[in-house]
């Protein structure tokens, strides 16, 4: 039964990019747009989980949006896995595509996203760090301000072995005015192999407020997960603390290229 749920999940997500359109544009409108965003964040949290060993990440990230709700693009970060090993990846890179589609008022996304760690110096043969993953997001904002998104993101085998995984999470915002706004997310990771690592599945939660200006972006949130320190370091993350609460603040630019 989980088997076919999950293949009637993919298929509905197939038939989403494949055959679901967006409102028409208007005539206007160009049909290619391609963005950019600089970041630095103090702490660079992956689901609640630091993943640059609580220090200091530039990121960066590149986006080609086309007609009909379609877009393709590249994110990527530093990382520190384990600071005692130098074959550990020092870069992430992400290689995402997707499409918005609108049903109603509600907006359906999908986003097929390949996680890269090309710095990583692996033995031959052996789990790598990369790994796939389908995302399902349904949001919709409703007539007091709040917007709600719904995620559930699956993967066939995750980083280094770890096995299939399941993931799902609410997000929460509402912009308290036009340049200010709070939210909040609330999500569980399954991991298949986890248990066998004295590990588990997990929590993760963050609430913070969000300034804008002219393109600018500073972020300001609390962030944890419900995994102890020894099971964080068994399955998840090496490095001390990686898994604890702690305040997070990046701060982001992002400006139109093209057109």
């Amino acid at each position: 039964m989980k088997n076919l749920t999950k293949m009637a999940l993919a298929a509905a997500s197939l038939a989403g990019l494949l055959g679901t359109s967006l409102p028409a544009v208007a005539q206007d409108a160009p049909e290619f747009s391609l963005s950019g965003s600089l970041a630095v964040t103090n702490d660079y949290r992956f689901r609640g989980i630091s993943q640059s060993d609580r220090s200091f990440a530039p990121q960066g990230s590149l986006t080609l949006t086309g007609p009909d709700g379609w877009y393709i693009g590249a994110w990527t970060s530093t990382v520190d896995f384990d600071p005692t090993n130098s074959g550990n990846p020092y870069m992430e890179i992400d290689i995402y595509g997707g499409k918005h589609t609108d049903l109603g008022g509600v907006d359906w996304h999908i986003m097929p996203i390949y996680y890269a760690y090309p710095a990583g110096n692996f033995a031959p043969g052996s789990a790598t760090a990369d790994y796939f993953e389908l995302v399902n997001q349904l949001s919709y904002t409703f007539d007091f301000g709040v917007t709600a998104m719904g995620t559930y993101a699956f993967s066939p085998e995750l980083s280094f072995g770890g096995g299939q995984g399941n993931y799902l999470a609410l997000n929460l915002a509402y912009p308290i005015n036009d340049w200010l706004s709070i939210s909040g997310n609330y999500g569980h990771v399954w991991a298949e192999n986890a248990a066998r690592a004295g590990s588990s599945g997990y929590n993760h939660g963050d609430l913070g407020v969000t300034a804008s200006y002219n393109g600018f972006s500073l972020d300001l949130r609390y962030t944890g997960t419900d995994l102890t320190r020894f099971g964080c370091a068994n399955f998840y993350m090496t490095t001390g603390n990686a898994c604890a609460g702690g305040v997070v603040a990046t701060l982001s630019y992002t400006m139109a290229l093209l057109p």
